[in-house]
């Protein structure tokens, strides 16, 4: 008899550690979410090195005071690289706003997921320069708001 109060013992011990696992909040995934702050659509790339490669992905399409998470993982990198471009212009006579830089990646006119950041047109894909995102080390989460006036 005290063998099977034991197994009962044992058994509710082991049914309370699960249920308390259930309770427990589980970490979240890191991510990096682009927030759009402006009047206008827009529509954003990610550019970054994985497994020893260069990647870029795009279009997201964010509305005016929506956001998209655009990755998903761990972070791997210290750096990470975006562009992104207005869909309309803020007047008629100023141009729809780009946000890029001096850091070359694939693009393409359509969704896209691309290794390889060398000889893009040669692959049938568009060169674009992308802005520079500096996490830092232990960067958990990161948020970019798109603002009219620049990032």
């Amino acid at each position: 008899m005290l063998f099977l109060r034991r197994i009962v013992a044992d058994d509710r011990l082991k049914y309370g550690i699960f249920v308390l696992g259930l309770l427990l909040p589980l970490p979240a995934a890191a991510s990096m979410v682009f927030c759009n702050r402006t009047q206008a659509p827009l529509e954003a790339a990610l550019g970054y090195r994985e497994d020893d490669k260069w990647l870029s992905e795009g279009w997201w399409q964010i509305e005016p005071g929506q956001c998209a998470r655009v990755y998903g993982k761990p972070f791997s990198q210290r750096f990470y690289f975006y562009y992104a471009t207005a869909l309309t212009a803020p007047s008629k006579d100023k141009p729809p706003f780009i946000w890029s830089g001096k850091y070359e990646f694939c693009t393409d006119a359509k969704a896209f997921r691309i290794e390889g950041d060398e000889n893009c047109e040669a692959h049938g894909h568009i060169t674009r320069g992308f802005q520079q995102i500096d996490l830092g080390t232990n960067t958990r989460d990161y948020t970019l708001d798109f603002k009219d006036s620049g990032h």
